[in-house]
């Protein structure tokens, strides 16, 4: 079954392209080397949770598991990351692996996150990198800092794209009282579109936002009536993303443009990968992303979010 947002680039089919976009947040990437500047000590061999090159191993074999079948007809041309440690762990998943396949390249920066988890971009041959920018988003009466949003310019054939990958401060220590970190991450993104990117321009905004389409921080302050939030789709009703004591929600959302590339869309479908097999039924038959680690206990699987798509047909 799939339910997930996806963007998908050129395949041709009968004279025609498919673009297909995909944003997973892999579930801490760490590989085994501690970096002194950050806080890995929690995925490090001789921590609690002994993680070590064979479950390293694991982790990146199951991650390019799901990227390879996400699409069925091929690989992702595009694919937004969250929560890896470095590029070099970007680097071991496309380059060890069936992704090797594609000519994929890649975006990222460390961020200042304290745990040194970032965001990144994979790109494909398709595209070509024309300028990148890490946004700083600082959160106001807070000294801890978060991760940066990642935007890239690529060029696809005659059209730009503004692609922005983002994870959000998360809701720990509650929704409410947490609020206002997320409200400031939509802020710093929307002034920076406002202040760089014409209206007419081509935009995808991917990510954990830690916050669903309706909440304040998306609805009412980053979005505007010139953008569509694919995972409001009347085809993902009662779907999601990430189940949080059993409620499914779409805290990671695909979002673009009204305009994006709409003179050369025929058609786009938006989805959530929830296969049999990256799923985890609990004893009271209730499913969940199969996640890597809960706790100290490793469970070897993929991450306790699923991947979401966004997959378009173009002339």
């Amino acid at each position: 079954m799939k339910f997930l947002i996806l963007l998908i680039f050129p395949l041709s089919l009968f004279g025609q392209k498919e673009m297909f976009t995909v944003f997973y947040n892999v579930e801490n990437l760490f590989d085994t080397i501690n970096n002194p500047e950050k806080n890995d000590d929690e995925f490090l061999p001789y921590s609690e949770k002994k993680w070590d090159s064979n479950k390293y191993n694991k982790k990146l074999e199951n991650i390019a598991m799901v990227l390879e079948n996400i699409n069925p007809k091929g690989l992702p041309n595009l694919i937004g990351l969250c929560e890896v440690e470095n590029k070099k762990v970007v680097e071991d998943l496309i380059y060890s692996s069936e992704l090797k396949q594609k000519k994929y390249d890649i975006v990222h920066k460390d961020s200042p996150d304290k745990r040194g988890i970032d965001c990144a971009l994979i790109f494909d041959e398709n595209f070509e990198l024309i300028m990148t920018d890490f946004i700083e988003v600082v959160i106001p009466e807070s000294k801890k800092p978060t991760r940066d949003i990642l935007y890239a310019k690529l060029k696809y054939e005659n059209d730009f794209l503004h692609v922005f990958v983002n994870h959000w401060p998360s809701r720990w220590g509650g929704r409410e009282k947490t609020e206002h970190r997320r409200v400031a991450a939509a802020k710093t993104l929307r002034n920076y579109i406002d202040k760089n990117i014409k209206k007419s321009k081509n935009i995808i905004v991917m990510g954990d936002l830690n916050d669903t389409p309706y909440d304040v921080s998306i609805e009412k302050v980053l979005l505007n009536d010139n953008y569509i939030n694919h995972m409001t789709s009347e085809s993902l009703k009662d779907k999601g993303s990430y189940n949080y004591r059993g409620d499914w929600s779409f805290i990671d959302q695909i979002i673009t443009s009204k305009n994006f590339l709409n003179k050369k869309v025929i058609s786009y479908e938006c989805g959530v990968f929830m296969e049999d097999w990256i799923m985890y039924k609990n004893k009271e038959g209730d499913l969940y992303p199969s996640r890597t680690y809960g706790g100290k206990n490793w469970y070897g699987g993929y991450s306790d979010h699923l991947p979401i798509y966004y997959k378009m047909i173009l002339n």
